[in-house]
């Protein structure tokens, strides 16, 4: 009872707050927009200022094809990145990135990067937002752009130009052609773009030299959240499906955080699972490159592989829920080589999570060893 007081308490200071913030911040001297024909030509767009301060590596994967498409058709065009540490490190490599920003939530630490982002005077900033935090309406406030840009955000006064969902049932990459097609990019490529260093080629490459005739399976049991993991029933039985033919290797990964509990894994399969001890998402995305298979529940590890176009299954949750439903299509692997597989919760119980471990491991063998 104290908790749901709470929980209703918090959601109406919640919406007190960013009302509040909307008053302060939602303000902006207004750049006269011409918005008919080609965006970027006929206003002069010099640079543009993405945002992406969630630091999901997943939508930073998806990013990447702004960038590309972008440069392609501009290649003086300046690109700079907003994002946390752990997403920034898919862009150091990236010859379409110009600067990258790294956002701390800390108010002192907005303030300071904004005044860095104002004087550089980005002509475009697109902000990719569903809800603004109160931070973030200052930090876009303060950042001086030009033109501002965002999603449903007509009776915003802070925003120049906004853009929507395209209607029905879309791929998230749909979303990110109306906004390229709305600035005047065409003749768009849809793929991802993911670019690796020397030294974490040489440092992978090395790691597999002992594999180099095996076929190699990349086993991704974890998740954001705990309904959305493959528990360790379910991660041997795959590993033992995937075993029932020679010549086959499975690596498992996970952040270090996992290390113990892959590595009391990899001790009941000597020499046919492997846990590689890799340090960052950039690692872990080079294996997937080198891999042969992927397996891996609903997460950033379906687009990293999509991005290689890699054999694939990916397991996504199904139930009455509508946002569950959705995302099997708006995040899906979305090419030819990637299995979308289902795990269809009937147990669940009013007000639960559905769990991702009730898919049909037949369907699984049958994809692999088909």
């Amino acid at each position: 009872m104290i908790r749901k007081i709470n929980r209703i308490f918090q959601n109406y200071m919640r919406k007190k707050r960013l009302a509040l913030g909307k008053y302060l911040w939602d303000r902006k001297e207004k750049k006269e927009a011409i918005k008919k024909g080609n965006f970027i030509e006929n206003n002069e767009i010099k640079s543009i200022l993405f945002l992406r301060y969630d630091g999901k590596i997943g939508d930073m994967v998806i990013n990447t094809l702004m960038f590309k498409n972008i440069k392609r058709d501009y290649p003086n065009l300046k690109i700079g990145v907003v994002t946390k540490k752990g997403a920034s490190e898919l862009l150091k490599e990236n010859p379409y990135v110009d600067k990258i920003y790294l956002y701390n939530k800390k108010r002192k630490d907005i303030k300071k990067l904004s005044q860095e982002i104002a004087k550089e005077k980005y002509d475009l900033l697109i902000d990719f937002s569903e809800v603004l935090r109160v931070n973030q309406m200052m930090f876009i406030n303060r950042c001086k752009a030009r033109f501002n840009m965002g999603l449903q955000r007509e009776e915003w006064e802070l925003f120049d130009l906004s853009y929507s969902y395209p209607s029905g049932n879309f791929h998230i990459t749909e979303l990110y052609r109306s906004v390229l097609e709305k600035i005047g990019v065409k003749n768009i490529d849809l793929s991802y773009d993911l670019y690796f260093s020397k030294q974490e080629k040489e440092k992978i490459d090395i790691k597999l030299l002992p594999f180099v005739d095996k076929e190699k399976f990349v086993l991704n049991p974890f998740a954001a959240s705990k309904h959305r993991e493959i528990n360790r029933d379910s991660i041997k039985r795959i590993i033992e499906i995937i075993l029932k033919k020679d010549n086959r290797v499975v690596f498992l990964i996970g952040e270090k955080s996992r290390e113990k509990e892959i590595e009391s894994i990899e001790r009941e399969y000597p020499n046919k699972v492997v846990y590689l001890g890799l340090e960052t998402i950039t690692e872990t995305a080079y294996l997937i490159e080198k891999s042969d298979f992927v397996i891996t529940p609903d997460t950033s590890i379906v687009h990293i592989s999509a991005c290689f176009k890699k054999k694939m299954i990916a397991i996504y949750r199904v139930d009455g829920k509508e946002e569950n439903n959705l995302n099997k299509n708006l995040w899906a692997p979305n090419y030819k080589e990637a299995y979308q597989i289902y795990s269809i919760d009937k147990d669940i119980k009013v007000g639960e999570e559905p769990s991702i471990n009730k898919f049909d491991l037949t369907e699984i063998d049958g994809i692999i060893n088909y």
